[in-house]
């Protein structure tokens, strides 16, 4: 699980947060879980699928250790029988268990709860809302948060390691984006059916697929390459399986802002060398 590499499960003895969701939710959460992680909130969940006796064994006494279960209830969760079948099981053993519906679907009771359980209405409700109404809900306790996490130091130190070892990899900004992107990447070509308003991002996403844009040919995009990032990024949202994003050490260090906010969703990857 990818996330584990951003904002790894809580694996030590203080009280914690078990936040139960579905495998096909995994890039959904992230950001959720970027915002509780940033704020010193304990969160645990499987960051394996439990295929050892020992891994179902450690999975299994997390969860029995919780102090709270969340979940993070949508189509996705009501279809997966593992979440549920976790989630029943915390609630058979008395654990004390909440709902965010997240998509204003069948509450507890279509996965098999009691009629009972506490449920937060959240239908629509950004990363931000659904973490400031966990904050607030009964049963959600102040033991729950340590420290708030240094997130600038992490990367520091992530970003420290990593250009060492790519140190004589790295080309100058301007050289590797004139490799990369030709001068009529960026424009709309007559074959497109989905344009991007930014040029950067149309350059990189051509870079990608190396013809025209389609939102067939944009399924099969799971990473972009960018020397620099685009100046809108929002017609990323159009890219359902982007998965990762790599940067060339100069545009980490000059739009390093902007490079943290994309890790609560993607994986960031530092890039050298010539470009393949």
């Amino acid at each position: 699980m990818k996330t584990a590499k951003a904002f790894p499960p809580y694996a030590g003895k203080e009280p914690y947060l078990y936040l139960c969701f579905a495998d096909a939710d995994e890039k959904r959460v992230q950001k959720l879980l970027g915002r509780l992680w940033r704020r010193g909130v304990r969160v645990w969940y499987p960051a394996d699928g439990g295929t050892t006796a020992e891994e179902l064994r450690a999975n299994e006494a997390r969860m029995r250790g919780a102090a709270l279960t969340a979940l993070y209830l949508d189509d996705a969760f009501r279809a997966d029988l593992t979440a549920k079948g976790r989630a029943i099981a915390c609630s058979m053993r008395g654990q004390k268990i909440l709902c965010l519906n997240t998509d204003g679907g069948d509450s507890g009771l279509s996965i098999g709860l009691p009629s009972d359980t506490p449920t937060l209405p959240l239908n629509g409700a950004k990363p931000d809302e659904i973490e400031a109404a966990l904050l607030r809900a009964k049963g959600f306790t102040q033991d729950l948060i340590g420290p708030p996490q240094d997130e600038t130091s992490h990367w520091a130190r992530t970003l420290a390691v990593t250009a060492a070892a790519l140190a004589v990899l790295v080309l100058s900004g301007a050289l590797l984006y004139g490799r990369l992107f030709p001068p009529d990447a960026g424009k709309p070509q007559k074959e497109d059916t989905v344009v991007f308003s930014d040029p950067t991002l149309t350059a990189a996403v051509r870079g990608a697929i190396n013809g025209p844009i389609t939102e067939e040919s944009l399924s099969g995009v799971t990473a972009l390459r960018f020397a620099a990032l685009p100046e809108d990024l929002s017609g990323l949202a159009l890219i359902e399986n982007l998965e990762r994003i790599e940067l060339t050490q100069d545009a980490v260090v000059s739009d390093a802002e902007r490079v943290l906010t994309l890790s609560d969703a993607y994986e960031i990857v530092l890039i050298g060398g010539d470009a393949p």
